[in-house]
């Protein structure tokens, strides 16, 4: 039978008796910390020097006063009270700090077995969906000497009509009328865009920039072979400028946003809509829809063709802005007398960009201009740093198997 507790036998009393203030520094406590009842500043104190060795010997022989204000001069004697009033270092939590966690990562890095895409160096949709690769298959070579050869032939015979005009820009305008010839209309438009349009285009694209530089006057100053030079530097990068201004102009003529790119190939304007097949089996293994693990530079290409519908350069502005983005890449790769020679021509164009706004439009007031007109080759520019980023991604993945006979046509983009 239970019987009632008596009042001699009390519950025992389960409270922590707490002195009044710290036993180490005499302010208020906040707590037990490390296993003793101290103030905050204590227990700070202790966790940062506990684990030390390095602390400077005390100046009194380890006989410091601890005054009643909370100040301690001392860190020795400190911490020496710490430990007298029982504060132990054994709950101390280390290798928290990042740089032993990163020393740690980095010391474990050579026990723990790479994935299969570190070990491959290869995204897992791309091991996933590639076909295997075939060991007796190497590298595709495919000759270009055809293209410099054309282009170097083109240089030869100069302009077919000479052209009477002091103004530069004027005559660089109607060398590019010439080179686009006459049709102003898309005759064919493209479903599939294969190694036969590549080639055909590049053909085109090297003839026309060959030729459009034969009316550059200050160019013809330089022998063939620095001429050609030049022209391999420089052929795709104006060829890209040149299409967005073909392809805004047809956009805007037609009243057609689905126009991707406008291509001239002979006598014919050819349309590439959005939806065009890209065959790509002549040089990678891989389908058009696989890259899309770079950065794609689509978004900005349709940013530049509105750009380009808005300003709506006439043929001597966009002569300018075609030199102006050569002669910025050029700069960029070359020294010596290449570099001294595209900033004589940027000078000259320059001035007589100036004499065209003055004199051929009446238009004294071009500074909003100019920077509209460059505001689009510097966006033009980001596209093209970008495309050389892609492309380099696109040799770390091993993408395509071929090697040309002349690299530095392609500059960065083989």
């Amino acid at each position: 039978m239970d019987t009632p507790c008596s009042s001699g036998s009390s519950p025992p009393d389960l409270t922590i008796s707490t002195t009044k203030k710290c036993p180490v520094c005499y302010k208020p406590p906040h707590g037990i910390h490390f296993g003793a009842y101290t103030c905050r500043a204590c227990a700070v104190f202790f966790r940062r020097f506990g684990a030390s060795n390095n602390l400077k010997p005390c100046k009194k022989n380890n006989v410091c006063d601890f005054y009643k204000n909370g100040y301690v001069s001392c860190k020795k004697c400190r911490l020496k009270k710490c430990f007298e009033i029982g504060m132990k270092i054994e709950n101390f939590q280390f290798e928290r700090d990042p740089y032993k966690r990163s020393s740690i990562c980095i010391s474990l890095a050579g026990r723990i077995p790479p994935t299969l895409e570190t070990f491959l160096a290869r995204p897992s949709f791309i091991i996933l969906t590639a076909p295997p690769k075939d060991a007796q298959n190497p590298k595709v070579y495919i000759d270009v000497k055809f293209l410099i050869d054309k282009s170097y032939g083109e240089l030869l015979k100069g302009i077919e009509t000479p052209i009477q005009t002091s103004n530069i820009l004027k005559k660089l305008a109607l060398g590019l009328q010439q080179v686009r010839g006459s049709q102003r209309k898309v005759t064919k438009r493209l479903e599939k865009f294969g190694k036969d349009e590549m080639f055909a285009m590049w053909e085109n694209d090297m003839l026309k920039v060959a030729k459009w530089f034969t009316y550059f006057e200050d160019f013809q100053q330089f022998s063939s072979e620095f001429q050609i030079e030049i022209i391999k530097k420089v052929w795709i990068v104006w060829n890209g400028l040149e299409k967005l201004a073909t392809t805004a102009k047809m956009r805007k003529r037609m009243n057609c946003d689905d126009i991707l790119m406008v291509l001239q190939m002979e006598n014919d304007l050819v349309a590439c809509g959005k939806s065009v097949e890209f065959d790509l089996s002549w040089c990678s293994n891989y389908k058009a829809e696989q890259f899309a693990f770079i950065d794609s530079n689509w978004n900005k290409h349709e940013e530049l063709l509105e750009l380009m519908v808005q300003l709506n350069p006439t043929d001597e502005e966009l002569c300018y802005m075609l030199c102006h983005l050569c002669f910025q890449q050029i700069s960029k790769q070359c020294d010596g007398q290449i570099l001294e020679a595209v900033e004589q021509f940027q000078d000259s164009i320059s001035n007589h960009l100036h004499d065209y706004y003055l004199n051929h439009l009446s238009r004294p007031n071009y500074s909003g201009r100019i920077a509209a007109l460059m505001k689009l080759n510097s966006i033009a520019q980001q596209f093209i740093y970008q495309d050389q980023i892609n492309v380099e991604i696109l040799k770390v993945f091993e993408v395509f198997f071929v090697n040309f006979s002349h690299p530095e046509l392609f500059m960065n983009y083989q």
